[in-house]
C-alpha cells in the first residue's frame, strides 16, 4: 500500500462515526492537497509559459511582455500557497539535528517552543497583511505594470497563508500539549500530492 494511502487509511481509522473534527480534518486536508496541486500549476506555467517564449521569440514571432511577469506572479502564488501545505506535511526545512539529541521530555518543550514560535510569527504577518489588504482595497490600489490588478489579491494570498500557518501552527501545538510527556516530536505525514 502507498504511504499516502496509508495516511488517508490511518487518518480515517483514528477517527470514530461521532466525531466532530472528522469533517474537518478531511477538509483540511483536502485544501492542503489543493494548495498542493495549485504550487504544481504554478510552477508548470513557469516552465512551460517561459520555455514557449524564448521559442516563440527565437522563430521570430515576437514577445509576450507578460510572461516574465507572469512568472514571477506565480513563484510568488507558489511560495506562499506551498509554506502551509509543505508545514502541514512536516517537509518544511527543520535543523533538527540539536532536538533529537535532547532527551524526549526536553526535545517535546523545544518543538511547542518552536510551534509557539511559528505561531507568534504567522499572527504577526496575517495580521499586517490583512490590514493592508483592507487598505488597498477600501482605496481601490492597482498594481500597474504589463498585468494590472487590485492590488489587494497580492496581500490576500499572504494574509491566507498566514491564516494556514496559524490554523497548522495551533494544530501542532494541540497534538504537542495533549500527547504523552514522553512523545516523539511532530509526525510526519508523508507523500503529498
Amino acid at each position: 500500500m502507498g504511504e499516502v494511502a496509508k495516511v488517508l487509511n490511518r487518518t480515517g481509522q483514528n477517527q470514530g462515526r461521532g466525531n466532530p473534527r472528522r469533517g474537518f480534518g478531511r477538509a483540511y486536508d483536502w485544501l492542503h492537497k489543493c494548495l498542493g496541486f495549485l504550487v504544481a500549476a504554478a510552477v508548470l506555467f513557469i516552465a512551460g509559459g517561459i520555455s514557449m517564449d524564448v521559442i516563440v521569440r527565437n522563430a521570430g514571432y515576437g514577445v509576450a511582455p507578460w510572461m516574465l511577469e507572469a512568472a514571477e506572479y506565480c513563484l510568488f502564488l507558489a511560495t506562499f500557497l506551498g509554506a502551509p501545505w509543505v508545514l502541514h506535511l512536516g517537509e518544511h526545512v527543520r535543523i533538527d539535528m540539536f532536538v533529537t539529541k535532547l532527551p524526549r521530555r526536553l526535545g517535546r518543550i523545544v518543538e511547542i517552543a518552536m510551534d509557539v514560535t511559528g505561531l507568534a510569527v504567522s499572527a504577526a504577518i496575517l495580521y499586517y497583511s490583512a490590514s493592508v489588504a483592507l487598505v488597498a482595497r477600501a482605496d481601490g490600489a492597482l498594481v500597474i505594470k504589463e498585468l494590472i490588478f487590485p492590488e489587494w489579491w497580492i496581500f490576500a494570498v499572504v494574509a491566507f497563508s498566514a491564516a494556514m500557518m496559524c490554523l497548522e501552527f495551533l494544530i501542532r501545538l494541540g497534538n504537542a500539549v495533549t500527547s504523552a510527556p514522553d512523545a516523539a516530536p511532530h509526525r510526519q505525514v508523508p507523500g503529498g500530492v
